[in-house]
């Protein structure tokens, strides 16, 4: 047998549980819920990475790399992107405002239109005017 014994602990952080495995490296492995509680914690607005790291026992480098590995999808399983319904609807018809006003400067004077004038009716009035 070996001279390290393998001890497990369970240690509660937050609520959540993490696991210490007492071995020769000592290293923590924390489950993934309690990482992803932690980077959205730490995405809050306001939210200081090193006070949120230091409240819940972790080093901010260690936060910080978790929140780099969640940015790029590599923590656990990507968020799941749900589709919104969508109803298309109609463009309403534009609507010309019945107060438009064209004025025309002619070199004998001037022509004033007020209202939505008559296409046909416009349409003679410059071909007469352009004759002249």
């Amino acid at each position: 047998m070996s001279i390290y014994t393998m001890r497990w602990t369970l240690k509660i952080v937050n609520d959540i549980t993490a696991i210490d495995l007492s071995s020769p490296s000592r290293r923590r492995r924390y489950p993934l819920a309690f990482k992803l509680q932690i980077v959205e914690a730490s995405f809050a607005p306001g939210a200081s990475i090193a006070r949120v790291a230091r409240e819940n026992g972790l080093n901010a480098n260690q936060l910080f790399n978790w929140r780099h590995l969640y940015r790029q999808g590599k923590l656990g399983p990507a968020p799941s992107q749900a589709l919104l319904p969508v109803r298309v609807l109609p463009e309403p018809a534009t609507t010309e405002p019945d107060a438009a006003q064209l004025e025309l400067i002619l070199p004998k004077g001037r022509l004033r239109i007020c209202g939505r004038p008559d296409p046909n009716t416009l349409r003679l009035v410059i071909e007469a005017l352009s004759a002249c």
